[in-house]
């Protein structure tokens, strides 16, 4: 189960992972500190609970870091159930905790966790474990694109119901992608991704809210004061910063203007204290994470570690693209943390446990001669 001799890691790896983590610690108090303050009347609230959260992910991560992939794949189908029993388990009055209207996190007593945040990972196991097996048999629809979509689609479909649409939308695009790099013909996936686009607007056109994303994302100046304030505040906050940014500790969209500043926004904040210095700096080390992971995959000792490898490292960095996309208003609204940097403690968790399992691979990577 573990292998405590092999320490042949990749040490570069886990430094940067370390370094982004450091950030988000700086970030998280720093662009909190006043909400939490007028809200709970203790500046210091987010950043105990933060640090926290991130001494148990990285626990976890060190411990999964020990763990032989090869068991890693003994755990696929109880997982994949643990994960289903987990989406379905939220959705229940009895067990899932609604805040804003949405039933996404699992309370049990007075500790919560939001079950997709680990539920998405699983599933990249499970996809990865169904790529080795199938192998051969990728170009058949019926095989390589509809079986794993079905599968795939009954955790999409649960967290599309609680509602969360941006990390449906995720876990969906990153499914597509390990399957065609998995070896399914592209005209299956381009077929499957059109009805995705159409169920897409059509969940978007049947909820209010949503379409006012839309509306907000096309135009936030034709509601400035309610559904497009918070990208206009976005914007303000990398306008102030300019190329050198105003300081670390001197933003002002900090001062409650920017609303959820320490958890989806967290990326105008660094913009605005770091300016477009700081901003480049964080997505060089998201490409250089993004490049080792890569490299872990590419020489990975089989098919099952490569395709978990690949698939982890598209989530991660498909979800910190995501958010910055949403901060500079690319993207509509998404609702999706920064890994690492953002708080958010099922999130930091889940995240370097995926990382632990990065590096375990890495310890058994096919060596060049």
């Amino acid at each position: 189960m573990f292998d405590f001799k092999n320490r042949d890691f990749d040490i570069l790896l886990l430094g940067l992972v370390l370094i982004m983590a450091g950030i988000g610690v700086a970030a998280v108090y720093n662009s909190s500190s006043i909400y939490s303050l007028e809200t709970y009347n203790n500046s210091m609230r987010f950043l105990k609970f933060h640090v926290i959260y991130l001494l148990v992910g990285i626990t976890l991560m060190i411990t999964l870091m020990h763990l032989k992939p090869s068991f890693v794949r003994k755990l696929v189908y109880p997982g994949y159930l643990l994960g289903l029993a987990m989406l379905v388990a939220v959705l229940l009055p009895e067990i899932g905790k609604e805040v804003g209207g949405g039933r996404r996190w699992i309370s049990i007593h007075g500790f919560s966790f939001q079950p997709s945040e680990f539920c998405k990972y699983m599933l990249v196991i499970y996809i990865a474990h169904f790529l080795f097996r199938k192998e051969e048999s990728m170009r058949n629809f019926w095989v390589g694109v509809f079986s794993p979509l079905l599968v795939g689609g009954a955790y999409v479909g649960l967290i599309l119901v609680e509602p969360d649409l941006g990390t449906s939308f995720l876990v969906l695009a990153v499914l597509l992608i390990m399957l065609f790099v998995g070896g399914a013909r592209v005209v299956h996936l381009l077929g499957v991704g059109a009805v995705a686009i159409a169920a897409l607007a059509v969940a978007i056109v049947n909820e209010g809210y949503r379409m006012e994303r839309i509306t907000s994302f096309l135009d936030p100046w034709k509601d400035p004061f309610g559904s497009g304030y918070q990208a206009i505040q976005s914007f303000m906050a990398f306008g102030l910063g300019g190329i050198y940014g105003s300081g670390l500790g001197n933003s002002s969209q900090k001062l409650l203007f920017l609303p959820q500043a320490h958890t989806d926004f967290i990326f105008s904040i660094i913009g605005e204290e770091f300016g477009f210095i700081g901003v480049m700096t964080l997505i060089v080390l998201f490409l250089m994470i993004l490049a080792r992971c890569v490299r872990i995959s590419m020489r990975a000792e089989n098919c099952f570690s490569r395709n978990m490898v690949f698939g982890f490292t598209a989530l991660i960095t498909l979800q910190a693209a995501l958010n910055m996309g949403v901060a500079v208003g690319l993207f509509p609204t998404t609702g999706l943390p920064m890994p690492l940097v953002s708080y958010g403690g099922s999130s930091l968790v889940a995240t370097l446990a995926a990382f632990g399992i990065i590096l375990s691979v890495s310890r058994f990577s096919v060596r060049e001669r």
